[in-house]
């Protein structure tokens, strides 16, 4: 049976039951993988932040076949009988004052007084954790 992914926030009910299916813990597939459980958790948890590698080797280790393919387009008559048209921004919105634009769109005319030389090195205000490597 094919299930097919539209959006990443499908992967993590897919993984759960393709890992259930296989009568496997998450306790089991960690030990398979050379990981902690709790590492695998945090996978199974948020999979679509996990990269493709380690999206295949799971898959792999709950026999699961993955297929890439783009769905068949189909005709809309709908789509047929219109045409597409051009949009023009309202000349209100080409006029904005200086004050109405937002901070970003104006333009930056302070200079900076301190030389680079006295500007301290920026520090991260957080430590990364070593990432395990599976």
């Amino acid at each position: 049976m094919d299930y097919p992914l539209k959006t990443l926030s499908q992967l993590r009910p897919i993984l759960v039951g393709f890992r259930k299916k296989a009568g496997l813990t998450q306790k089991d597939v960690a030990a398979r993988l050379g990981i902690s459980q709790q590492s695998y958790a945090a996978f199974e948890a948020n999979p679509e932040a996990a990269s493709v590698e380690r999206l295949v080797r799971v898959l792999r280790l709950v026999d699961v076949e993955i297929k890439l393919g783009a769905p068949e387009a189909k005709a809309s008559p709908v789509a047929e009988k219109t045409t597409p048209r051009a949009v023009k921004a309202p000349a209100a919105a080409a006029k904005m004052s200086r004050a109405a634009k937002p901070p970003a769109a104006r333009k930056r005319t302070q200079t900076r007084t301190t030389p680079a030389a006295d500007v301290p090195p920026r520090q991260s205000a957080t430590r990364r954790k070593p990432r395990e490597n599976w």
